[in-house]
């Protein structure tokens, strides 16, 4: 994917953030933490939530393919079977729980460590 495209792709992301994140009354304002994101994302019942949980670790994962150099060798290898997005943001879930260390920092962030210490390649 040409850096064009990744750009694109993550400007529309950030629109979804915008737009699902004003949806979310009981969303704090200008919380980007973790723990903002978890609290969020773990309402299994509410589609809204889920589809801004999936937009914005997918638009984390691709700025940070993005910001890798071009002749780097990857360090986040999803498995080809059995990581669907639900599956992926269960473990996450679970991941936070036993490390709620990070709750306060950028969920961004925290995204990127759970990817490369869950995902690493082989």
């Amino acid at each position: 994917m040409n850096t064009l495209k990744k750009i694109v792709l993550f400007l529309a992301c950030l629109c979804c953030y915008q737009q699902s994140a004003v949806a979310q009354a009981n969303m704090p304002a200008n919380d980007a933490s973790t723990a903002a994101l978890v609290e969020l994302c773990k309402n299994r019942n509410d589609q809204d939530a889920q589809n801004f949980c999936f937009g914005f670790g997918e638009g984390v994962f691709q700025a940070y393919l993005a910001n890798q150099p071009t002749n780097a060798k990857p360090s986040v290898c999803f498995p080809q079977q059995g990581g669907s997005r639900e599956a992926i943001l269960q473990e996450f879930l679970k991941w936070n729980r036993a490390n709620p260390q990070f709750n306060q920092e950028r969920a961004a962030k925290t995204l990127v460590r759970f990817f490369t210490q869950s995902y690493p390649c082989k």
